[in-house]
């Protein structure tokens, strides 16, 4: 089953690894670490889940 995602989900998607990734290089967090504020540990995970599914599909 192949899920499509519109363009707009696709420039939310990049937009939040790019706040994840901006916040963890101000902060000096390497990638194991959890983002001390919740709501940016949130997105953190729910970026992290959205990759390991894209990875998944890609070895499927």
């Amino acid at each position: 089953m192949e899920v499509v995602v519109s363009p707009a989900a696709h420039a939310v998607i990049a937009a939040a690894r790019e706040l994840v990734r901006n916040r963890r290089w101000y902060l000096g967090l390497p990638a194991d670490r959890e983002l001390p504020d919740a709501l940016q540990a949130a997105l953190d995970r729910a970026v992290r889940a959205l990759d390991a599914a894209e990875a998944d599909r890609g070895r499927g």
